[in-house]
C-alpha cells in the first residue's frame, strides 16, 4: 500500500518539479499521456462470488496481480522519461530524486540505477563530461568482454545505452555481446539435449532466443525437443498412474492420468482408464458408505456417499441414502436419549428399593438381599446390524448390503480375500492389469489369455472373472 502511495505521490509532484526547473532555463518538453481507462482497479467493487472454485479464485488473482504489475511498469516508465529529460537539460539534482523515488517501488529497474548513479555523479563532479563517463564505461565493458565476463560487459553496455540511447558503437558492441551470449546458451543447450536433459536444453535455447528472435533452426530445436519432453513426461506419468493402479490406489491414480491430459490432451487409452477408475472410486465411496451407514456411523455415511456422488454415482440414488442417513441418525439420537431417561428412572427405583429395603432390615432381625435390577442394553426398535430396508449387495444405484457392525471401514482397493499364497494373489493381480491394458488397446483375444491366467493363478480373483464375462458379451 506504501508502495502505490509514493507513486501516487510522484505523478501529483512531478508537473510541479518540471514547473520550477522551467524558471531557470527554457520550457523542458515532457511527453504527455491521455487517460486510459481502467489504470486503477477499485478491487472493492469487484464481487467474487461466482468464482466457486479455489484455483478460479487463485487464478483470478493472479491475473489482478499481473495487471496492477503492469500498470506499474507503465507509470513508472512514464517518471523514468522525465526523469532522463531533467538529465539530459543538466537538472542532475531532480532528476536523481526522481529515479531515487522510482527505485523504493521497483529496486530492480535498471535504468533507473543506471540513471541515479550518473545523475549523482555528474551533480558531484560537474567537471566531468559526460563523454568522459561513457568512454571510461567503454573501457571497462571492453575489460570484461576480454576476461570472458559477457553478461557484465553487456550490463555496462545497456548503461551506456541508458545515458545514450542513440550511441552506434555500443549498438554495435551489443549486437556482437548478445551474438556470443546466445552462442554460449545454444552451446549448453546442446550439450544438456545429447544427455537427454530436455528442460535443460530448453532452457539454455529460449535464453538464446531472446538474443536471437529470427533464428529459424532454433526455432525448430526448440519446437522439436518439446514434442520430444512432452513424450518423455507423458511415458514417465503413465508408468506412475499404473502403478498406483496396481497397488489399489485409485484416487492418486485417477490425479496422475488428469495431469497427463494437460501434456496431451485426447489420448483415448487415458480416457479409457479415467473412466474406469471413476466407476471403481464411486463404487468404493458407495460401499464404504454402506458399511457406516451398518455400524450406526451415520455422518461418515454421509461423507462417503457425497464422494461417491461427486465421482459420478447416481445422484438421485445417492440423495435418497444420503436422507437416509440424516433421518436414521436422528431417530438413533431420539432413541438413545429415551435409553438414557429409561436408565435414569431405573437407577432411581433402585436406589428407592435399596432404601426401603434398609429401613426393613433394620426393623427385622435377619437382613434381606436387595433385589438385583436387570437393565436391558437392547435399544427398542433398533439393534447393531440394522439395515436400510430392501438392500441388497448389488452395485451402485442398488439399495445398501447387510453387513456387520465390527466390520472396519474399507479402503478403496477393491480387493477380496483369496484362500491362496500372497505371491499367487499378486501374480493374479498383475495378470489383470496385463489384460485391462489389452483391453483398452481392444485387443480382446490378448486380454482374454490374460485374464484366464490370472483367475488360474488365483481362482477368487473377482475381477478378472468380470472381464471374462464382458469378453463373452462381446463376442456374441
Amino acid at each position: 500500500m506504501k508502495k502505490y502511495f509514493t507513486l501516487a505521490f510522484v505523478l501529483a509532484l512531478a508537473p510541479a518539479w518540471l514547473q520550477a526547473a522551467n524558471t531557470f532555463r527554457k520550457e523542458v518538453p515532457v511527453r504527455q499521456h491521455g487517460k486510459e481507462e481502467g489504470m486503477l482497479l477499485d478491487l472493492s467493487k469487484i464481487s467474487m462470488g461466482t468464482l466457486n472454485d479455489v484455483e478460479e479464485k487463485k487464478q483470478y488473482l493472479s491475473t489482478v496481480q499481473l495487471e496492477k504489475q503492469r500498470i506499474q511498469n507503465y507509470t513508472l516508465r512514464m517518471v523514468y522519461e522525465n526523469a532522463y529529460r531533467l538529465y539530459k537539460y543538466g537538472d542532475y539534482q531532480r532528476a536523481q530524486e526522481m529515479a531515487q523515488t522510482i527505485l523504493s517501488i521497483d529496486p530492480n529497474f535498471k535504468q533507473a540505477q543506471t540513471l541515479a548513479k550518473q545523475a549523482s555523479h555528474m551533480g558531484t563532479y560537474g567537471t566531468t563530461s559526460e563523454a568522459e563517463v561513457i568512454e571510461a564505461k567503454f573501457q571497462e565493458t571492453i575489460r570484461l568482454y576480454d576476461s570472458g565476463r559477457l553478461v557484465e560487459a553487456n550490463d555496462k553496455l545497456n548503461e551506456i545505452l541508458t545515458i545514450q540511447p542513440g550511441n552506434s558503437k555500443a549498438q554495435s558492441w551489443k549486437r556482437k555481446i548478445d551474438y556470443d551470449i546466445a552462442k554460449e546458451y545454444t552451446r549448453r543447450g546442446d550439450e544438456a539435449y545429447q544427455n537427454d536433459n530436455y528442460q535443460a536444453a530448453l532452457d539454455a535455447w529460449y535464453n538464446a532466443l531472446l538474443m536471437r528472435k529470427d533464428d529459424p533452426k532454433l526455432v525448430s530445436k526448440i519446437a522439436e525437443t518439446e514434442n520430444k519432453l512432452r513424450k518423455q513426461q507423458v511415458e514417465e506419468s503413465m508408468k506412475q498412474a499404473l502403478e498406483f493402479y496396481n497397488k489399489g490406489q485409485y484416487v492418486e491414480s485417477y490425479a496422475v492420468f488428469e495431469r497427463i491430459t494437460k501434456i496431451q490432451p485426447g489420448d483415448p487409452r487415458v480416457q479409457k482408464y479415467m473412466s474406469q477408475l471413476k466407476n471403481e472410486i464411486a463404487a468404493g465411496y458407495y460401499q464404504a458408505g454402506n458399511r457406516s451407514y451398518n455400524a450406526n456411523r451415520f455422518d461418515q455415511a454421509v461423507s462417503y456417499w457425497t464422494n461417491a456422488k461427486k465421482w459420478g454415482a447416481d445422484t438421485t440414488t445417492m440423495d435418497g441414502l444420503i436422507k437416509r442417513a440424516r433421518n436414521a441418525k436422528e431417530n438413533h439420537l431420539r432413541v438413545k436419549q429415551q435409553q438414557a431417561v429409561t436408565k435414569a428412572e431405573q437407577a432411581a427405583k433402585k436406589a428407592e428399593d435399596a432404601a426401603n429395603k434398609a429401613e426393613q432390615k433394620a426393623e427385622e432381625t435377619l437382613p434381606e438381599q436387595p433385589e438385583t435390577v436387570v437393565v436391558d442394553g437392547n435399544v427398542p426398535g433398533m439393534t447393531g446390524g440394522t439395515v436400510i430396508p430392501g438392500a441388497s449387495t448389488g452395485g451402485i444405484g442398488s439399495s445398501v448390503g447387510t453387513v456387520g457392525a465390527n466390520e472396519t471401514l474399507p479402503t478403496l482397493t477393491g480387493t477380496t480375500t483369496n484362500p491362496v499364497s500372497a505371491e499367487a494373489s499378486n501374480a493374479s493381480r498383475a495378470k489383470f492389469i496385463e489384460g485391462l491394458d489389452a483391453y483398452n488397446q481392444d485387443d480382446y483375444e490378448r486380454a482374454r489369455q490374460a485374464w484366464i491366467v490370472a483367475k488360474q493363478l488365483d481362482p477368487g480373483n473377482s475381477d478378472a472373472d468380470l472381464g471374462l464375462r464382458k469378453l463373452e458379451e462381446l463376442m456374441k
